[in-house]
């Protein structure tokens, strides 16, 4: 277990390496302690430096520096776990092995939210007033129908380029998906609009269901 104290160029390097990497990174376990203690160490210089114009001057460059990478590291960080939390809710066995115990609790949060949101916006039944009344269709004579375009209103799938492998999962058509990189396939918007945003597919064009 490394207890050594950490440092800036500690920090500068795990930043860089979070950033470089696509997935998660492996953390020491001590890290979020550490990390803790080396913001202690900086602001009580600062403290003991006020009559010390030079070296206030450095101590302040340093927190400035601190606060942007130990942002920057947290900012990467969550976008990966959330990405792990929407595998995970996908059913598709991610990887764990690189959340740190501290974020344990933040990921768990996030399964439970995005199930929710699901729950709350894609599983429920629309209730369908028989009272209402149907209005009949307007019929198009031939004529019209020459001139008319009619766009089709059901879109369920589109279709999408894939970046990278990606491990088998379940789209929301209840369908197991294997894709590999550079296929262009056509799979549920919802599943593509999730690996858009992870930047795992781009997305090429809506197919009608």
């Amino acid at each position: 277990m490394n207890t050594e104290p950490m440092t800036l160029r500690d920090l500068r390097v795990q930043t860089f390496k979070e950033r470089k990497e696509g997935r998660l990174t492996k953390l020491p376990a001590t890290f979020y302690r550490r990390l803790r203690i080396l913001e202690i160490q900086i602001r009580k210089i600062i403290e003991e430096s006020k009559d010390n114009a030079q070296r206030l001057e450095k101590a302040n460059a340093d927190v400035r520096k601190f606060s942007d990478m130990k942002l920057e590291l947290h900012k990467n960080r969550e976008r990966k776990l959330t990405d792990l939390a929407r595998e995970k809710v996908n059913g598709q066995n991610p990887d764990m092995e690189n959340v740190h115990q501290n974020e344990n609790e933040y990921l768990i949060s996030l399964c439970s939210v995005i199930e929710k949101h699901r729950a709350n916006t894609l599983l429920n039944e629309i209730s369908i007033d028989t009272d209402t009344p149907v209005l009949e269709e307007k019929r198009i004579e031939p004529e019209e129908k020459a001139t008319t375009k009619i766009e089709p209103q059901n879109k369920e799938y589109i279709e999408i380029k894939v970046l990278e492998d990606l491990p088998t999962f379940t789209g929301l058509d209840a369908k197991n998906y294997s894709l590999k990189s550079n296929d262009i396939v056509s799979i549920p918007i919802y599943n593509a609009r999730i690996l858009s945003d992870a930047g795992k597919v781009r997305l090429v064009k809506e197919v009608e269901a």
